[in-house]
């Protein structure tokens, strides 16, 4: 049997490469806990509490703003295809858009301290974790 030498160092090379350095796991390690798709832990349903007091008015029940008759944006889509920071950033500082504008809620300490939670529960949502029903707090 004959190996190749160039083949046998690069292997060599990328399996210590990799195994000095810890990557995450994603596939496993969501930021919420859902059950039957309806019961989050604490946390997650503390931003879904939070998400209907301040967020729900102009992004509908759901989050998924004027395709669930509301006035603002998809939370949903959102989620997706923003990091986390340019979330935070958003909700901090407001934005303005094709539609409208969403205003800063910089002066909110409730949201400001807790808007961690509110991403959470829409990723969730937005993972199709939880339906489009009223969720409930896991006991």
């Amino acid at each position: 049997m004959k190996f190749n030498k160039k083949l046998i160092m690069l292997a060599s090379a990328a399996t210590l490469a990799f195994s000095a350095v810890s990557l995450p796991t994603y596939a496993d390690d969501k930021p919420y806990t859902v059950t039957d798709g309806k019961y989050l832990d604490a946390d997650t349903y503390k931003g879904f509490k939070l998400f209907r007091n301040w967020c729900a008015r102009c992004h509908a029940k759901y989050g998924m703003g004027l395709d669930d008759g509301g006035l603002g944006a998809d939370l949903l889509k959102s989620v997706k295809i923003l990091t986390k920071e340019e979330f935070f950033a958003t909700v901090e500082n407001g934005k303005s858009g094709q539609i409208g504008s969403m205003p800063a809620w910089k002066a909110n300490a409730k949201v400001m301290k807790d808007r961690e939670l509110i991403y959470n529960y829409l990723l969730a949502r937005s993972d199709g974790a939880i339906g489009n029903e009223k969720p409930k707090k896991a006991k």
